[in-house]
């Protein structure tokens, strides 16, 4: 999760306050949910910056998948072996945290090897995906206007709802309304967090007006 889409989120979860649930029912409003990252993923101009990274950085990517295979490999058997020991209850606690020591040292060994291979095509997957998460806000709001939502709420937190009341896919539209195409090419010394930070931090989303405005052009 992106840190544009941890502001949206917990500007949604400061939003869905008593009070501002009062408020949004007075003036007609309904209560959806929302799938920021799903909506995210599945933009057009995100899905088209993959695509390009895949091919661009193909021989990085084979590189990354083929050493991340080989790692867990190896650490299958010790995994099978760790739940071998703890659910036999003869085994010496001093024996099974050994075991679980040696595990995560290696695992935590093998995420030092593979980032330096991922990096090549994880920056510019970052720097794409920021610049379509900066206008996430904007386009939650445009759907939540378009719909007549006052209140957004976590799936997670969600037992159960009707399709209509998800408004994931209606967010995605908006996003592709909004951002068309993204570059795959980060600027000299951009760092991750860097393209939020510029856009400014995302207000809390509040109730929707009573009377929607006029949607998006391109919706």
């Amino acid at each position: 999760m992106t840190n544009h889409i941890k502001t949206i989120a917990l500007g949604l979860a400061l939003a869905a306050t008593p009070l501002v649930a009062t408020q949004a029912s007075a003036q007609g409003l309904g209560v959806a949910s929302a799938n920021l990252e799903g909506a995210l993923g599945n933009s057009a101009a995100l899905k088209a910056a993959q695509t390009q990274i895949q091919t661009q950085y193909k021989a990085q990517i084979d590189a990354f998948t083929a050493r991340r295979t080989a790692i867990s490999t190896e650490l299958e058997p010790m995994a099978r072996e760790i739940q071998t020991l703890q659910a036999n209850p003869a085994t010496p606690p001093a024996t099974l945290q050994a075991k679980v020591t040696a595990y995560r040292t290696r695992e935590a060994s093998a995420q030092r090897e593979l980032a330096p291979l991922a990096a090549p095509f994880q920056r510019p997957l970052s720097y794409a995906e920021e610049q379509v998460a900066t206008k996430l806000d904007q386009a939650l709001r445009a759907a939540m206007v378009a719909k007549r939502i006052g209140i957004i709420v976590n799936p997670q937190a969600v037992v159960a709802i009707q399709p209509a009341a998800d408004l994931t896919a209606d967010v995605t539209t908006q996003l592709n309304a909004l951002v068309k195409t993204v570059s795959t090419t980060p600027p000299a010394g951009w760092q991750p967090g860097q393209t939020a930070q510029g856009a400014g931090a995302a207000p809390a989303p509040a109730a929707a007006p009573a009377t929607p405005a006029r949607r998006p052009q391109g919706r």
